[in-house]
């Protein structure tokens, strides 16, 4: 306060607006303001970007103890038959009434204690009136008779199929607040109970839900009722049902944990390819958090059309049939990261819930860091150092569209699951492994079963290592935006003759509210030719500063690495000669920091490189560095690279096979032999593509391709899409009617897109398709309706399909909520 008062009086003595009474009473100002601490108190422009009031807890009138669902379904039209009771114990000291989630629920009948209570319903609820208010120190109940035709939480899949072929089932997903349209309930994650699910249904399927089956009772009439209980407190948003025809593996883990594994009957060849590592990746998280699997025990269950890729339902993840794969389709995408996110939330989300959705970094971030550190611990450093790009990457493109901090209810998945991902990767590179796992095992175990938020984290720190890391979580979590860094150095000799190497480090990114200069240790490390290293940390923190790094020696530099190993989320400019990125590319010792001098070469003409490129790619033993040399020569016509492009066709590494075919734009004869290897690669996505390209190119030998490729399909049906789109392209008209078949809703919804685009690419449509791409309009996965939706567009630009499209859609029959949806894709404002 004092400093600003003396630079007052010292502007007032000068010129302009401090002069005079007027810039006395601006200096009384200036101090009255410094006396509150509105100009020294640096957390208000911070304030104003992630205090958001309206994304508080929400408040709650009652604890929730515990939940007994009984639930019924006719899956034919979608109908939930439900009672429910809830137990409770006041939070108020009078509760005259109560209000349940329930939009779109009929409910018929409600009891308190068990009297019947009136109640009254709105389009979000229903509220129960008590005839005595309830108190403190009690343990109430409500239950409601009810029934529920919902679009949302709950789904029927394959029931009107007209053809009968689609899987039926009927599988919830209710993150975020989606339970209540099935349940009435309080939908809420800043409470916790226990649940029990009893769920009446035809004998002929099987029936999984969270917890420990702990009954099975076969009825007369063709049903079963089964009965599952949770032991521990959840959020009402992971309670689950999943209901097909199904298979299950058993498994455990080292620990003893047992695993249930669900698998469609007919592809029991799928199993060890979809969940392999399941039993080792339980094991590896109760090492890494130091607390043990917190629940009963773990089933996982595919089902056909999921909204994303998993859900981590407490003891009970739900994830999509697409990664229920083959030998081949595990090269393409393949289950092990999705599987050990979802695993991780069994700790982070479930075991400990954050109070609101604005605290879901402590779940998402966490369950990406983990999946990411299991690669690590599977496939070893160079994956790890290859993850960790990645997600740096997304983080930085994310910035290019706004600067909001992971912990604003806009930050967006980039963020939440890639940058707060990246940021735990951070706190274990400034404080150290060791202790991060010290401070995560504290946190778990202190709000185990219990709600959090992020100062829960920030306090574990204080706890467990006696520090406040405030300036780390100020301008990684409360903050947005990355440093952005232009690194420069001078080899210096000094009078004494000793020599050093200055390497000057500035912040060029723009800074204001929402983004600081940045404060973050940094290592330096100055190669030389001799193969020796000095290494410096130092912290960076000023806008522009010089770190020094002592060559006493008097060695001659090779090159100068800022962040070797790339632990810090950034955007830097340190342009390097060739000899430089030539000594990094075969010198550095993180593949990491060689990638990234071998993607500086991009720009250097190939004949310059070439020798270069052939050496690094004989030596690296990493695919991603091999292909991003194929990338960059895979192209030239010289005879070395022609011979190295050969090497890559046949290389081990799909990634690498990938980058040959990509990177010829026409295939010359005298490898057409080598490509059409590539036909029936390993990886069904390469044989697509492989076949593609070839069938293009050579059109002659399009019959022997599809003769060696007729009993392959693929994920989503690939490689069959695109066998048929061949071959109507060649006049086959049951090629024509086998791609209209797999765009309908027999199938799931994979297949669908790949046949929609099949059909486009054709310019085909008939009235068969219409109704298809209409059934997909208004259907409740997005993943579906957004491709369905791109593909009525391109064609009701046509004149001839959009009336074909018009009279279809007009004379089907529709209820109003699905007209209304065709009618905005159909006519766009």
């Amino acid at each position: 306060m004092k400093r600003e008062m003396a630079r007052g009086r010292e502007k007032a003595r000068g010129k302009g607006h401090w002069a005079g009474e007027e810039g006395q009473r601006r200096i009384v100002l200036i101090a009255m303001l410094c006396c509150i601490g509105i100009l020294h108190a640096q957390e208000s422009p911070t304030a104003r970007w992630y205090d958001e009031p309206q994304y508080e807890p929400a408040e709650h009138q009652v604890d929730m103890r515990h939940m007994r669902l009984e639930v019924s379904f006719e899956p034919e039209i979608g109908l939930v038959r439900g009672t429910v009771t809830h137990l409770f114990s006041p939070l108020r000291a009078r509760v005259d009434s109560l209000f349940f989630n329930a939009p779109g629920i009929r409910i018929i009948s409600a009891r308190a204690n068990g009297a019947s209570v009136p109640f009254s319903t709105t389009s979000e609820g229903v509220t129960v009136h008590f005839s005595r208010p309830l108190h403190w120190d009690t343990v109430d109940s409500v239950t409601f008779v009810y029934e529920a035709t919902p679009r949302r939480g709950i789904y029927f899949v394959g029931w009107k199929d007209p053809t009968g072929r689609s899987r039926k089932q009927i599988w919830t997903q209710g993150q975020g607040i989606d339970n209540r349209h099935w349940i009435p309930c309080y939908d809420e994650q800043n409470d916790k109970l226990t649940t029990e699910t009893i769920i009446t249904f035809d004998s002929g399927y099987r029936v999984l839900s969270n917890g420990t089956l702990v009954g099975q009772r076969r009825n007369s009439a063709g049903t079963t009722t089964w009965h599952y209980r949770m032991s521990h407190p959840h959020a009402v948003y992971l309670v689950m049902l999943g209901i097909g025809k199904y298979d299950v593996e058993e498994r455990r883990s080292r620990s003893g944990v047992p695993l249930h594994l669900w698998y469609y009957p007919e592809y029991p060849e799928r199993v060890e390819p979809t969940y392999r590592y399941s039993a080792e990746a339980v094991d590896f998280l109760e090492r890494e958090t130091g607390i043990p699997y917190p629940w009963e025990s773990y089933a996982q269950i595919p089902v056909q059309d999921f909204l994303h890729g998993g859900m981590e339902n407490t003891t009970a993840t739900v994830f999509g049939d697409f990664f229920l794969v083959d030998r081949r389709a595990y090269l393409d995408r393949n289950y092990i990261s999705v599987n050990v996110h979802e695993l991780a939330h069994q700790w982070f989300g479930d075991y400990i819930t954050g109070r609101s959705g604005r605290q879901s970094w402590l779940h998402e971030s966490f369950a990406t860091f983990y999946a990411k550190l299991f690669l690590k611990e599977i496939s070893g450093e160079d994956v790890y150092q290859w993850e960790r790009r990645r997600e740096q990457d997304i983080a930085l493109r994310a910035s290019e569209q706004n600067l909001f901090p992971i912990l604003h209810s806009r930050a967006g998945s980039e963020r939440v699951y890639s940058k707060g991902s990246s940021v735990i990767d951070m706190m274990r590179y400034v404080f150290g492994e060791d202790a991060i796992r010290r401070v995560i095992t504290h946190y778990l175990h202190r709000h185990a079963y219990a709600n959090v938020e992020t100062n829960d984290f920030y306090q574990a720190f204080q706890d467990v290592l006696g520090i406040s890391p405030r300036w780390f979580f100020e301008q990684w979590i409360y903050r947005g935006g990355e440093p952005r860094y232009a690194v420069s150095y001078q080899d210096v000799t000094a009078r004494t003759g000793q020599r050093r190497t200055d390497v000057l480090v500035q912040q060029v990114h723009e800074t204001n509210d929402m983004v600081k200069l940045f404060a973050m240790p940094m290592v330096f490390e100055v190669h030389y030719r001799d193969g020796s290293v000095d290494r410096t940390r130092q912290t960076v923190a000023q806008q522009s500063q010089t770190v020094s790094v002592p060559n006493p020696a008097g060695r001659e530099i090779a090159f100068v690495l800022c962040d070797p190993g790339s632990w810090i989320i950034k955007s830097i400019s340190f342009p390097k000669s060739f000899a430089e990125l030539e000594a990094q590319v075969m010198g550095a010792p993180e593949m990491i920091d060689r990638f990234d001098a071998l993607h500086a070469l991009a720009g250097t003409p190939a004949a310059v490189k070439k020798n270069l490129l052939i050496t690094v790619y004989a030596r690296e033993r990493f695919p991603g560095l091999r292909a991003e040399v194929i990338r960059q020569i895979g192209g030239d016509e010289s005879p070395e690279c022609r011979a190295l492009l050969r090497r890559a066709i046949a290389d081990p590494a799909v990634e690498v096979r990938s980058a040959a075919l990509a990177a010829v734009d026409r295939i010359p004869e005298e490898l057409r032999l080598s490509f059409e290897g590539l036909v029936t690669d390993s990886s069904y996505a390469l044989a697509a593509s492989a076949m593609e390209k070839l069938s293009a190119q050579f059109p002659h030998r399009r019959t022997h391709y599809l003769t060696v490729t007729k009993d392959d399909r693929g994920i989503g049906n690939q490689m069959r899409i695109l066998w048929h789109r061949i071959n109507a392209a060649g006049g086959q008209r049951a090629s024509l009617d086998s791609l209209v078949d797999m765009a309908g809703p027999s199938f799931e919804y994979r297949t669908r897109v790949n046949a929609f685009e099949a059909l486009r690419s054709l310019n085909y449509l008939d009235s068969a398709c219409v109704l298809s791409i209409c059934d997909a309009l208004i259907h409740p996965n997005n993943r579906l309706r957004g491709p369905a939706a791109e593909v009525t567009g391109y064609f009701l630009q046509q004149s001839a399909h959009r009336e074909l499209f018009t009279a279809v859609v007009d004379k089907h029959r529709w209820t109003d909520w699905q007209r209304g949806l065709l009618a905005k894709v159909m006519k766009p404002e």
